[in-house]
């Protein structure tokens, strides 16, 4: 199942939502938000792979939520639900899989979870094996000692330390790291470093 959080200063507009969602047996609601603050810090530290936004809302919009989510994990799909048309094309350029006017129906949010699940097709599953078939995109012995100085809950800067290196060395290293294990933060490469038995 995928795992989802949805932002919105409306709760019926959020109890709404999450019953329409939970009859869909596809997504995981993880956590509501009424404060879109809350929903970025939790997002730090708990990985999801969908977020469900309103646009209108007091102290950050949903515009501007997007984007501070997408600087953690550019992977997160989001879903702008609002009762505003004019925010269409902006919602776009920020790459948004779909603009969703309240109150949502059954049957729009059905077109929406097509959407989710044709761009999802690909599992982790299927990735961790390519990886593993791609000898020469496994980890250095370098990245290895890296990634689990990360598990390890060490600082980019520590990390340099520890090894004897610079920040800026470190830096690339967990830039190659990303690459080779096809992710985007530091959350999804442990996951995947474990999954394909890097750590244990």
């Amino acid at each position: 199942m995928l795992k989802a959080i949805i932002v919105d200063d409306e709760e019926l507009s959020i109890l709404r939502l999450k019953n329409i969602l939970s009859v869909s047996g596809e997504i995981e609601i993880c956590h509501t938000f009424l404060n879109p603050w809350e929903a970025y810090d939790y997002v730090k530290t708990n990985p999801i792979q969908l977020a469900f936004l309103d646009i209108s809302m007091p102290e950050i919009n949903g515009m501007k939520l997007s984007s501070l989510l997408h600087e953690l994990d550019v992977s997160i799909d989001v879903i702008f639900v609002t009762g505003y048309d004019d925010y269409a094309v902006q919602a776009f350029d920020l790459s948004a899989l779909d603009y969703l006017m309240k109150p949502v129906t059954e049957q729009r949010m059905s077109r929406t979870l097509d959407k989710i699940l044709k761009k999802r097709l690909t599992a982790p599953a299927a990735i961790a094996m390519e990886i593993v078939r791609q000898d020469q995109e496994i980890l250095t012995g370098q990245e290895s000692r890296i990634v689990r100085l990360i598990t390890a809950g060490l600082s980019n800067k520590e990390i340099a330390n520890e090894l004897n290196v610079s920040a800026e060395t470190v830096k690339t290293h967990i830039k190659n790291v990303y690459r080779k294990l096809q992710v985007n933060n530091r959350v999804q490469a442990l996951q995947r470093a474990k999954d394909l038995n890097i750590i244990a």
